[in-house]
């Protein structure tokens, strides 16, 4: 009896063990930062789901105000899965202006993008992403920095001639290949 016992012993600690210090309680659904899971399945969002989707690179006033004002950025999920993007990163064309996505810089506060969502980021102060006025830029989206190895996600490119003041370019429809110059704003919302 006392060797079938001790065999129990070990395997029954690590599950014990693994349990109280790891907080793996077992329930039939959990979240986490983006991630589901639910019945055996994890949900993992697909990063490539996620688009440059207006860009407002003239707005009157300073291009560096503070949020709502400036330059900004509008993201767009195009996944069925929500996703974080705390610490994503955009830059310009040069590789060492880069514009941190954090809570502090987006609109609403957090930084989770829902599925079919959008997100505005906005420089909020930033000076060293600048996007050109008087000559062609890009923006970059980056799942990290580009010195840390990470991926790039999405970027979007124009020229001098196609920026106009408060006027944006945007991909109509949303998520689509195509990009239009000299739109109304339509930040947080989709494009028309």
């Amino acid at each position: 009896m006392i060797k079938y016992l001790k065999m129990l012993y070990v395997p029954m600690s690590v599950i014990f063990i693994g349990a109280v210090f790891t907080g793996a309680y077992f329930f039939s659904s959990v979240s986490s930062s983006g991630n589901t899971f639910s019945a055996g399945t994890w949900v993992i969002p697909d990063p490539a789901m996620v688009v440059i989707n207006e860009v407002m690179a003239d707005p009157s006033g300073s291009d560096n105000a503070l949020m709502l004002g400036g330059e900004w950025i509008e993201l767009y999920n195009s996944g069925g899965t929500a996703i974080d993007i705390n610490g994503w990163h955009l830059y310009d064309s040069d590789n060492n202006n880069e514009l941190p996505i954090s809570n502090l810089n987006v609109s609403g506060g957090s930084t989770t993008l829902s599925a079919a969502g959008y997100l505005v980021v906005f420089r909020n102060g930033d000076g060293d992403f600048v996007l050109n006025n008087t000559t062609g830029d890009s923006v970059r989206l980056y799942n990290g920095t580009i010195s840390g190895g990470a991926t790039i996600i999405d970027s979007f490119s124009y020229d001098i001639g196609s920026i106009f003041t408060d006027k944006t370019w945007a991909r109509i429809p949303n998520g689509s290949a195509a990009w239009l110059p000299n739109q109304v704003s339509s930040i947080g919302g989709p494009n028309i």
